[in-house]
């Protein structure tokens, strides 16, 4: 390993003693394929890794699966109670359910979302009125199976879910309803 660098599988596998590929099957928990791979080897690649402070990179490994674990939630403002309610629960719920949860303040969310940053996202508490922008960023996200929640009393193109911002309950409740929602989109 190259003084001042992350490590790598490479490092792992050489500190361990095993293949790549060995590795990658301990590391992501996947069964070794044909191969029994034996608690005593995936003890050593465990502690090697550890021993190292490797840890995996998401990017890499969202490419490689076509996903992220990434789900985005972009709100207008942090102090809005509705907004705060929301990147609270999300951050409670997502990590639960194997999501990391990124929270996006302002329009900084398309840019995100069509770079490819995040599986689904729910737009929070932003004004009735969806710019065009809005509207062309949601329909390409929706071509490409992003899944989407967006409070709004206006019904927005097939494959965007729907949270009428006056749902009934408290401001958490409401949030971790939106939650739930996209995760089953997600789940779909």
């Amino acid at each position: 390993m190259r003084h001042g660098s992350k490590p790598t599988i490479r490092d792992v596998a050489e500190a361990a003693g095993v293949s790549l590929t060995t590795v990658s099957y301990v590391l992501s928990g996947r069964p070794g394929g044909n191969t029994r791979i034996s608690q005593p080897t995936q003890d050593r690649v465990h502690a090697a890794a550890h021993e190292l402070g490797y840890v995996p990179n998401r990017a890499a490994r969202g490419m490689r699966r076509g996903r992220t674990d990434v789900v985005a939630v972009a709100i207008t403002d942090l102090d809005d109670s509705g907004d705060r309610a929301l990147a609270a629960a999300a951050a409670r719920i997502l990590p639960r359910r194997g999501y990391q949860p990124v929270i996006l303040v302002g329009d900084s969310w398309r840019q995100f979302m069509l770079s490819g940053g995040a599986d689904g996202v729910i737009l929070g508490s932003v004004p009735a009125d969806r710019t065009t922008e809005d509207l062309e960023t949601m329909a390409e996200l929706v071509e490409r199976g992003v899944a989407l929640l967006v409070f709004s009393d206006t019904p927005q193109q097939d494959g965007v879910d729907l949270l009428p911002p006056g749902t009934a309950g408290t401001a958490d409740a409401v949030a971790e309803l939106a939650v739930a929602r996209l995760l089953s989109r997600l789940q779909d």
